[in-house]
């Protein structure tokens, strides 16, 4: 027997195992918080000029940013690169697990927000790449990516697969066969 839909009697497809869906969740955002000190804490960005170099990681340049009065800068960097991602992160591990000690509207909004800030996400590479071009004055400047970047593209790699993968469906349908 196969169920179809009452209205369009198209065919309705069984979905696949959440378990084993959130339990792929679970490890990419293991595996992305890992990563994740990493990121922010080795140099992301040398800048080489007239001779000196400066390393910069994601911490070090939010609070030269904030400590030099740039602070829209600095918070919008705080946010999109070390706030979000943490958050983000975070919270895929926790509900990927079922959201065991959240109730069902607090699992609700969670996945909510893990949506809304997945789209702000890349703010911080817009404003990078804006930083570099700005910098880059003809040879007088020269910008390189440091140890960090490849950890931190591997970090929001990790996210994005974790997000990809996340079963919302399964969450709501594990938790009410959880409480009966």
């Amino acid at each position: 027997m196969r169920a179809h839909c009452s209205r369009c009697q198209t065919g309705l497809h069984k979905r696949s195992s959440s378990l084993r869906c959130n339990s792929r969740t679970a490890a990419l955002a293991f595996a992305g918080l890992l990563l994740y000190p990493v990121a922010i804490s080795l140099p992301m960005i040398r800048v080489e000029q007239f001779g000196h170099h400066n390393d910069a990681s994601i911490l070090e340049g939010t609070a030269t940013l904030l400590s030099s009065g740039h602070i829209l800068v600095g918070v919008v960097v705080l946010l999109c690169s070390v706030v979000l991602p943490l958050g983000k992160l975070l919270s895929l591990l926790v509900l990927s697990a079922g959201g065991l000690l959240m109730r069902k509207e607090h699992r609700a909004l969670t996945y909510q927000i893990v949506e809304f800030t997945g789209r702000w996400g890349m703010l911080d590479v817009l404003l990078v790449a804006i930083l570099v071009a700005v910098l880059k004055l003809g040879d007088m400047v020269d910008v390189s990516a440091g140890p960090a970047a490849l950890a931190f593209t591997a970090c929001v790699i990790l996210s994005l697969l974790a997000s990809a993968s996340f079963d919302a469906h399964g969450l709501w349908s594990d938790a009410d066969a959880n409480s009966q």
